[in-house]
């Protein structure tokens, strides 16, 4: 892989969607979680720009572990 792989995977993952909740004396902390077909979704739509002819539905199956 590339340094421009790299940045591609980096960027998408920072573009990920994070979500504020609270902790139970009611003080504010980001939280991590993020579902799993939203990475997936971003992934597709990150690579989808790297390559015309890339298949974003196909990447998405396979991510999803249905080859087809």
């Amino acid at each position: 892989m590339s340094r421009k792989d790299f940045r591609l995977i980096a960027e998408t993952i920072r573009l990920l969607p994070s979500f504020d909740t609270h902790n139970a004396d009611g003080t504010l902390y980001p939280c991590e979680v993020v579902q799993f077909c939203t990475i997936v979704n971003r992934f597709a739509e990150a690579l989808r720009v790297t390559n015309p002819r890339f298949n974003a539905q196909r990447f998405i199956n396979a991510c999803n572990g249905k080859e087809r």
